[in-house]
């Protein structure tokens, strides 16, 4: 039965009606038909929850590690219903099975972007990158073999956390960020350790498997930076981004892929930029993208999320998805099937 509504009923349908109420004893066959047409491989989830807001509703049954392993290519992070933004971790991409940017069987982050592709069979996306780390002043990225003298980080999933509109890392370099996001924009809250040199990477030549033909980026005031990546994919596309910060930039380094490059802005095949802070021990960032223009983005920024407040960003986040998840309300005493189910909805 919820095989035939989930794969039959257009989802403009449940829209208009609203709601629809679902009465039924779910047969083990039919469950793990369900898995196997509507999500691949299915995980545990992994990891105490760290959320500042509250998970009720629909979106308490969702688990977004479902079908990030084997070949779900499914996209783990943070996200609203039919947003632009997808913000979330990247690993390197080593083929297919990370067409997300993420694979359950990985344990190196080198940055997390703010698009992704989920459920695809092709790669692509994964602009944007951004990654804090701590220590001297370096951009390289490193090997899957050897991350020695790099920004990337070894992360633990029991040091991560995943919710709709939700995602928390605590990277094994010391550093954990949180993120949340609107429709065009997101909102990480980055928390360093007691340490030396507070960066954060502007990563302009990553993508996820496809590769950047022209970048920019430059800083615009004591707390803003703009830019695009262009760049060949799957399909050609263009993303420009204004990112803001709730802390004084201290100073900004540029390179040309790892070149180091002087000056105050830079275009080129892989720009990257290195923000740094001061002693802050929390600094909070908002990232927004456009099809258009580094303008519109920014216009974006202030007017999805004209303030700081992270916790009410992830609630509103929490109740857009609520409100898509309940056109269906399933009345079962299986909470598995609610699991699945909702899951699969998401």
């Amino acid at each position: 039965i919820l095989r035939n509504i989930y794969f039959c009923i257009p989802f403009e349908e449940l829209r208009k009606h609203r709601k629809l109420t679902i009465k039924t004893r779910i047969m083990k066959q039919t469950r793990h038909l369900l898995i196997a047409l509507a999500l691949g491989t299915m995980l545990t989830s992994c990891g105490a929850s760290v959320s500042t807001a509250t998970v009720t509703g629909p979106a308490a049954y969702v688990d977004p590690y479902i079908g990030s392993g084997g070949h779900g290519h499914v996209f783990v992070g943070a996200s609203v219903p039919f947003g632009a933004i997808q913000a979330g971790p990247q690993n390197i991409h080593k083929g297919w099975d990370w067409c997300s940017g993420y694979h359950h069987s990985d344990s190196i982050v080198i940055g997390f972007a703010h698009t992704h592709l989920s459920g695809t069979g092709c790669t692509d996306m994964g602009d944007v990158q951004i990654m804090p780390y701590t220590g001297e002043l370096r951009s390289k990225r490193g090997r899957q073999e050897d991350i020695g003298g790099s920004c990337s980080s070894y992360y633990s999933h029991d040091n991560e956390s995943v919710s709709p509109g939700y995602y928390s890392l605590k990277m094994d370099n010391g550093v954990r960020i949180e993120m949340t996001a609107s429709t065009r924009t997101a909102l990480h809250r980055i928390t360093y350790p007691e340490a030396e040199g507070r960066r954060l990477l502007i990563n302009l030549e990553e993508g996820n498997g496809d590769g950047a033909y022209d970048t920019y980026l430059r800083q615009t005031d004591a707390h803003t930076v703009e830019g695009y990546r262009f760049s060949k994919g799957w399909g050609p596309h263009k993303v420009f981004f204004a990112l803001t910060t709730d802390k004084p930039i201290r100073s900004l380094a540029l390179f040309d892929a790892d070149t180091p490059s002087e000056g105050s802005e830079i275009r080129c095949k892989g720009a990257k930029g290195v923000l740094t802070f001061d002693d802050e021990k929390q600094v909070m960032v908002k990232v927004a993208i456009s099809s258009v223009s580094s303008a519109n983005a920014l216009e974006n920024l202030r007017t999805e999320i004209p303030g700081w407040d992270f916790k009410a960003v992830q609630a509103e986040a929490i109740r857009r998805w609520n409100d898509e998840l309940a056109a269906i309300d399933i009345e079962t005493a299986d909470e598995t099937a609610k699991k699945i189910f909702y899951t699969a909805m998401y």
